[in-house]
């Protein structure tokens, strides 16, 4: 299949003009924030709701993302309620993803920080849609162990913005690779981060029957 463009949005695009990133072609599905975090506690980006709404009405596949601070298994579980309550009932033709790349998850070492991330993505598989783990290469070389035994039933979203634009060589595989945080799109606002996905996940999560949360 060809790759498929995937652009990804918070709060700092602002008011998007959603017509105008359907009309220009350039993006095959969009992969919204849903929650922030601040001081270590999670918040709900206040432009999901409206972003959700405009990629429906438009039918652009949507997808959903929320930033981890966690570094206990009960922190996790406090973000993760937020997000489900916040999501609950919705359908996503892309998947929802955990961020992984706060600076105080380092310090849990490769194994804990592993554990916690898997756990994280057992949940969001439990609620019935296509849970992934995004992270940077720095993260998954040296803090994580994205390869192993753990992770490997879960796509990777690979965070790796290379000078000369190729796909990056790994050990482990990765099933989306956001190439740039520099792109621009017509009715965004300033840079917008780009992503290639390497499956066709509408298709997939849609015969999966993997769309809506429960």
């Amino acid at each position: 299949m060809a790759t498929l463009n995937i652009m990804d949005v918070s709060k700092w695009q602002g008011t998007i003009n959603w017509d105008k990133v359907k009309a220009s072609g350039k993006v095959d599905g969009v992969i919204l924030r849903v929650l922030g975090s601040k001081g270590g506690k999670p918040y709900v980006d206040p432009t999901f709701e409206a972003n959700y709404k405009a990629c429906v009405e438009r039918g652009i596949p949507v997808g959903a993302y929320y930033y981890s601070a966690a570094t206990l298994r009960s922190a996790a579980n406090i973000e993760l309620a937020l997000l489900r309550r916040t999501i609950l009932g919705k359908k996503f033709q892309l998947p929802i993803a955990v961020d992984i790349e706060h600076e105080t998850q380092k310090w849990l070492g490769k194994q804990k920080l592993t554990d916690l991330v898997a756990y994280q993505l057992s949940m969001i598989e439990s609620w019935g849609v296509y849970a992934m783990l995004y992270a940077n290469l720095d993260f998954c070389l040296n803090y994580l162990y994205a390869g192993g035994a753990a992770l490997k039933q879960y796509d990777l979203w690979l965070a790796a913005y290379r000078v000369n634009k190729t796909k990056p060589a790994t050990d482990f595989g990765f099933g989306m690779w956001q190439h740039t945080s520099t792109d621009s799109v017509p009715g965004v606002s300033g840079n917008v981060d780009m992503s290639y996905a390497y499956k066709n996940y509408p298709a997939i999560i849609k015969k999966a029957g993997l769309e809506l949360v429960k």
